[in-house]
């Protein structure tokens, strides 16, 4: 099973989520909207634990520029367009945990 996590803020139990659902043999993705983006900000204090997860990561664009972190966003983040989130959601992901 794959399983996306749309994370919106900075959450301190994302670790725990991502281990217990590797641990059980599922694939696992995280995709960063609104203030959660920042955590792909090279200043950020959890960019390196975001790094750390080794799951694949995706950040929205337009709340990246929105908030002015465009040049100094880790290079793991794959920045992605409203039309490729449907995609990534209805497509690529069984389910979807929000938090």
């Amino acid at each position: 099973m794959k399983f996306l996590i749309w994370l919106s803020t900075e959450c301190g139990t994302l670790n725990e989520v991502i281990s217990a659902l590797k641990s059980q043999g599922n694939e696992v993705g995280v995709l960063l909207v609104q203030d959660g983006v920042f955590l792909t900000d090279k200043g950020c204090p959890h960019a390196q634990d975001m790094i750390d997860l080794k799951v694949p990561m995706y950040a929205l664009k337009a709340h990246a520029e929105e908030r002015g972190i465009m040049d100094r966003m880790i290079g793991d983040a794959k920045l992605v367009e409203y039309p490729e989130i449907v995609d990534i959601m209805m497509e690529q992901y069984d389910k979807i945990i929000s938090m």
